[in-house]
């Protein structure tokens, strides 16, 4: 019992010193924040190895990072290093065609580091479709998963929030199996944002690494809004100025839903659900007067004819819209209509004290149950291409560079900081993500979502009052008093869903 309390007063530690670093970083960024380019990301070449002495002991350099890890596991880096070893795994993922490109870079340079090693990718059109593979390989004993190696990935790329459901399944392995737990402790955790490593940490394991985050920011066209406002007076002040639904203007561009609606919901204290005390969220005070709020101040300024992602985006693109709120997965259809140089990304504003935090996704290599099958070579390799993605800097900033993603290791952070005129959108998000809230990747979170179907009946009070030919005012207070009871009816359907 005292061998786990030193861990864990260790991992407290190691989150009090990562919590201090990125704080720095966080008041470097604010004052530089009145800085503002109109240069875009320009994509660098930097995929030359580093020459480096070989550590000591059983120690392991991943860019520059230094891990300590069982000397099996050293042994086998150095081997796959000079080329003795012979092993092929395969990288599973759903990105999109203009994503590939750094991937491929990435996996590349791995490569030439470590030619023992070859990497395939295995593109998937839909998550689904390797949701379904990877749970009938685990339904399998082990001694029959082999026939599926080069068919199914041993790493995949996906959010973090699936963590939960597939660790309780057996469908993905833990790091601190193959690397140890001070490797975690000591090296890994101290070097990545404080936020993502705690939405890859599950039941006091560490189930694959972050290597991006995203979370939904405001996003202004700087044609129409050449300062983006700092404050949510200042927001509100600028949707009534552009706010004309008579002739097919409106002061915001928002999709509704749970997930976008959340940073209203935390601003006030509330939640839907809490993975620190197991707690349900969704009809407690500090999240009906959320909804309150969005429907008094935001609602009224929206294109409610559809909330749907594809006219919020399409009046935003068209010059409908002054401001947007989005995430990254919007930027291709942003530049292609109004050029990146014409927008700026920046946190939604605080209302008086309280700080809007939307969820955050963190982008996690994963490592499934296939990696264990066809010897320990394939596991170990696949653990280092995970490290690799994960931990090396020249990596990291290819990601940054060619797909505009937001890094989460510390010394990446810090080098967008430094750079903030050459990566103004990157570090616009990187803002919101440093205040933001991890989605929780408890499965019984599936159920809570479920808060979305009374969410849309109050949200359907208020169209439908301005159907009926209602003031805005009228439909405002028919969507409120749709509040108070439809969340506690949603508290209760979840409640009787999750068996409490």
């Amino acid at each position: 019992m005292s061998k786990a309390l030193t861990k864990i007063q260790a991992v407290i530690i190691v989150l009090i010193v990562a919590v201090a670093a990125i704080a720095g970083a966080y008041l470097i960024s604010q004052r530089t924040g009145d800085q503002r380019t109109e240069t875009s990301p320009t994509p660098t070449d930097t995929t030359t190895t580093p020459t480096t002495t070989p550590p000591p002991g059983n120690v392991i350099l991943i860019g520059d990072l230094s891990i300590t890890v069982p000397a099996d596991f050293k042994a086998f880096v150095d081997a796959a290093k000079k080329g003795e070893v012979s092993v092929t795994i395969y990288f599973g993922h759903a990105l999109s065609e203009a994503e590939r490109d750094a991937f491929q870079r990435v996996i590349d340079m791995f490569k030439q580091e470590y030619p023992g090693i070859n990497v395939i990718p295995i593109h998937y059109s839909s998550m689904d479709q390797l949701k379904t593979q990877i749970s009938a390989i685990a339904a399998l004993p082990p001694e029959q998963r082999e026939s599926f190696i080069g068919v199914a990935p041993d790493v995949f790329t996906w959010a973090h929030d699936w963590i939960g459901s597939f660790a309780d399944k057996g469908w993905i392995l833990d790091l601190e199996a193959y690397i140890g737990t001070e490797a975690i402790i000591n090296n890994i955790a101290p070097a990545i944002q404080p936020l993502a490593m705690s939405a890859v940490t599950y039941k006091l394991k560490t189930y694959g690494l972050p290597y991006a985050g995203e979370a939904i920011a405001l996003i202004v066209n700087k044609q129409l809004v050449p300062n983006p406002p700092t404050t949510f007076e200042e927001m509100k002040s600028i949707m009534r100025q552009f706010h004309n639904p008579g002739q097919g203007k409106y002061g915001l561009s928002y999709q509704f839903d749970p997930y976008h609606l959340y940073p209203f919901i935390t601003a006030f204290g509330g939640y839907y659900y809490s993975e620190e005390t197991g707690s349900v969220g969704v009809n407690t005070t500090g999240t009906k007067d959320g909804v309150k709020f969005y429907v008094q101040n935001i609602l009224p300024y929206l294109d409610t004819t559809d909330l749907g992602l594809n006219n919020q985006l399409n009046n935003f693109l068209t010059g409908k819209t002054p401001m947007i709120i989005t995430g990254p997965w919007a930027l291709p259809d942003i530049k292609s209509a109004l050029g990146l140089e014409n927008i700026e990304v920046v946190p939604i504003p605080n209302i008086g004290n309280k700080v809007p935090k939307p969820f955050s996704g963190f982008r996690n290599l994963y490592l499934t149950v296939l990696a264990a099958s066809g010897g320990v070579q394939r596991t170990y390799a696949s653990v280092l291409f995970i490290l690799y993605v994960a931990l090396n800097d020249n990596a990291l900033k290819i990601l940054v560079e060619l797909n505009g993603y937001v890094p989460v290791k510390q010394t990446v952070i810090q080098d967008v900081v430094n750079n903030r005129s050459q990566f103004p959108v990157v570090y616009g998000f990187m803002q919101q993500v440093l205040r933001s809230s991890p989605m929780p990747k408890d499965p019984k979170m599936d159920k809570v979502w479920g808060v979305g179907t009374n969410l849309n009946a109050i949200i359907g009070e208020y169209t439908n009052a301005l159907a009926e030919r209602k003031t805005v005012e009228e439909a405002i207070q028919a969507a409120l008093a749709a509040v108070d009871p439809q969340l506690d009816e949603a508290y209760a359907t979840i409640m009787q869903g999750l068996g409490g």
